[in-house]
């Protein structure tokens, strides 16, 4: 006879993996929220703090989603005024998204929270236990890129 199936789930690493990134984004959310930003938005600040000027499909490949996705969250990220669109001096067809003043300003503490995040993640391992956590998540990341 087999087991029961809530038995199994129950077992499951990937059970454990809904669950770690359910209480990961909702940690996340509740900081981010006390700064002003959703999920998500953090990793936009990030990246157009290191290139700003990106066109949005430069953006959506950089952070690995789709354009629809990017253009949702900067037209959100534009209306809170984080970031602004403007026309590529060359091709009018281009439109490339930079920080403002007030993105820019959330830098530093959302990669407070970034870290804060990190350190939660990893309360109570080694730092050995660390660098192979990290060096599994990396494995299993790679394991769907190669399906």
């Amino acid at each position: 006879m087999h087991e029961p199936i809530t038995t199994y789930l129950e077992e499951s690493i990937s059970l454990s993996l809904v669950r770690l990134c359910k209480a990961f984004r909702q940690q996340g959310e509740v900081w981010y929220q006390n700064i002003g930003l959703h999920t998500g938005q953090e990793l936009v600040i990030f990246r157009l703090a290191e290139e700003d000027g990106l066109s949005q499909s430069q953006l959506a490949a950089r952070l690995g989603v789709e354009i629809g996705t990017v253009a949702k969250m900067v037209q959100r990220m534009e209306k809170e005024e984080l970031l602004i669109r403007r026309q590529d001096a060359e091709d009018a067809r281009i439109s490339r998204v930079y920080l403002t003043e007030k993105g820019r300003r959330l830098c530093e503490p959302t990669l407070h929270i970034w870290k804060d995040l990190d350190a939660c993640l990893v309360q109570g391992m080694s730092q050995a236990e660390q660098l192979l956590f990290r060096r599994l998540l990396v494995q299993a990341a790679a394991n769907f890129s190669r399906s």
